[in-house]
């Protein structure tokens, strides 16, 4: 098998065991980036928030919300963090502690409220046609 497509059968095969849809149907609602870089928390040590969220977040899917999550080390707003962005939303939330981690998968992710105090932008995904593969024409 050519390397290419070694390759992408493996990252096929990841995506399905993390619950990512392959085909364009069901997998995740939402998708929250968490930046924890130094630069972004001011050196200081947030790696609390990252395992409240990954345990929040867990608890919940056990329970059938589904919320992927990926941490980062730059969203390039240095000394605003830990930074966390929900999409498609496109809210960006600053100084998120586990007290406002929480606040935000309360009300926002479960009860579709942003946390307003600690939202700092909003860019919402607009709604697209999905892309087709092997670049398929729409038409």
């Amino acid at each position: 098998m050519e390397k290419r497509e070694e390759l992408h059968r493996k990252a096929v095969k990841k995506a399905e065991s993390r619950g990512i849809s392959t085909t364009g149907e069901g997998g995740y609602a939402r998708h929250v980036l968490l930046c924890l870089g130094t630069s972004c928390c001011g050196g200081e040590d947030h790696r609390e928030v990252g395992r409240r969220l990954d345990k929040r977040l867990g608890k919940l899917e056990k329970e059938g919300v589904y919320v992927y999550r990926t941490r980062v080390q730059c969203l390039s707003f240095c000394q605003a963090g830990p930074v966390l962005v929900v999409y498609p939303d496109g809210v960006w939330y600053h100084s998120v502690t586990v007290e406002v981690l929480d606040r935000i998968i309360d009300e926002h992710l479960l009860g579709g409220r942003v946390v307003a105090e600690y939202a700092f932008a909003r860019n919402p995904m607009n709604e697209t046609t999905p892309a087709r593969p092997g670049g398929e024409s729409a038409s």
